[in-house]
């Protein structure tokens, strides 16, 4: 293989090669000066054959993306004149020994959801096919940038394609030749914990519920991932919102302590969870007298009645539609009522009510929320476990078992955890 030098090469009759800053699979990466101008841009050259990539970025226009600013065809290669981004890879930080913190992974999973998002949106939608840590770089003044799409691809349906990637943080599906939304955010979800570094779970456990988002990231199966860079953009800004929350909360609790007890404040604040109770009652009042009534009903019901309807259809209806109403009426609170202990049992309730209405994909959402929202509560892996035993899902009761040990919550006097641990073991011994 013959390496030519570019040093001092012009392009165009207006760049000049300064001197090689990057290598990748596709093409090497330079530092030019614009004699016209006196800028400095990066130049990327690729085989003739690749110049898709070309065609790709320009027509994107995102803060976190670089700008293409030229393009240059010279015998077998193209050149792709692009902004300079001064800096080092996260890659290359990781590479240092870096640690990233908490905060960081927030503010850096927000710029890349961003960029997916806008990605995805594209028509055709857009799926960049090789997010990893080495990717991202960061420039000097601290602006994240996502570089290199020669692994992006247009989507135009689920057909089958050759899909690039990297061995470790490319989805299962990208082995079978597919590429799509999902992909890119199992990619994410790697690159998020490439990043927390060795003790990725003593990082993440800083931000209540990041451990969860994680792992919804990189679930095996499409189906078991976020539906959109969106979504999970909302759910990534909550925790985040959250995690300042909590700070802000507890420096007010122990600036103002001594001024709260003197004014007896804190007894006032004793009331809540009286006046969360009695607002719970009245969303769900006559709401278990009919499920009592259902429960009650005989098996087989009068066929010679008038009106050609079932007791149990009338009762069917009446609970479909009381459901519904606690629905609404708990999503209420949801807004009205913030705190832990508070939202556990709203959310609890609102998964039983979906499951009660036969909405399992909704159940399970809400299930999956609770525990995104206080990943430390022991009883919301154990109703969840038991929902998905319920629903014959066994591989994804497994998964959430193996989260649930590796979370080292203390759920001895759960009961439904225990009930749930003992059909679990069952389950595993049957099988074998």
């Amino acid at each position: 293989m013959v390496i030519i030098n570019l040093t001092g090469m012009i392009l165009k009759m207006r760049y000049c090669i300064l001197e090689q800053v990057g290598s990748g699979g596709e093409g090497n990466l330079y530092l030019a000066r614009d004699m016209e101008l006196g800028n400095y841009w990066a130049v990327k050259e690729l085989p003739i054959e690749k110049k898709r990539e070309a065609r790709l970025l320009r027509l994107l226009e995102h803060p976190s993306i670089p700008r293409m600013v030229d393009y240059v065809e010279n015998g077998e290669h193209c050149y792709l004149v692009m902004e300079y981004i001064r800096g080092k890879s996260l890659g290359q930080l990781c590479k240092e020994g870096h640690t990233f913190s908490a905060e960081e992974l927030l503010s850096y999973g927000d710029t890349v959801l961003s960029v997916l998002e806008y990605l995805h949106g594209q028509k055709p939608p857009i799926y960049y096919g090789d997010l990893k840590p080495d990717n991202l770089m960061l420039s000097d003044s601290g602006k994240l940038y996502l570089v290199d799409f020669g692994s992006a691809v247009f989507g135009f349906g689920e057909n089958q394609r050759v899909c690039m990637g990297t061995e470790g943080f490319a989805a299962p599906e990208q082995y079978e030749g597919k590429v799509n939304c999902s992909s890119d955010l199992y990619a994410f979800g790697k690159t998020l914990q490439a990043l927390a570094g060795k003790h990725w779970l003593s990082v993440l456990w800083k931000v209540p519920g990041l451990i969860w988002f994680l792992y919804k990231c990189i679930q095996p199966q499409e189906k078991g991932r976020f539906k959109s860079a969106a979504q999970a953009r909302k759910l990534l800004f909550d925790l985040g919102k959250r995690k300042g929350l909590a700070r802000k909360n507890l420096a007010v609790a122990v600036g103002t302590a001594g001024i709260l007890l003197a004014a007896g404040v804190l007894l006032a604040r004793s009331e809540r969870p009286v006046i969360f109770e009695k607002a719970l009652a009245e969303v769900t009042e006559g709401y278990y007298e009919i499920l009592e009534t259902e429960a009650d009903l005989p098996q087989e019901t009068d066929p010679e009645r008038e009106t050609g309807r079932s007791t149990e259809n009338e009762v069917s209806e009446l609970l479909l539609t009381k459901c519904e109403q606690v629905e609404k009426g708990l999503q209420k609170l949801q807004k009205e009522y913030t705190k832990d202990e508070e939202q556990r049992k709203i959310l609890l309730l609102l998964a039983a009510n979906a499951e009660l209405q036969r909405e399992w994909e909704r159940a399970a959402v809400y299930y999956e929320q609770l525990l995104l929202y206080a990943p430390e509560y022991a009883e919301g892996y154990g109703k969840y476990g038991l929902f998905l035993l319920r629903r014959g899902q066994r591989s994804a009761g497994r998964r959430l078992l193996a989260l649930y040990r590796c979370s080292r919550i203390d759920g001895t006097d759960c009961k439904s955890v225990k009930i749930w641990e003992t059909q679990m073991e069952n389950l595993a011994g049957a099988e074998k």
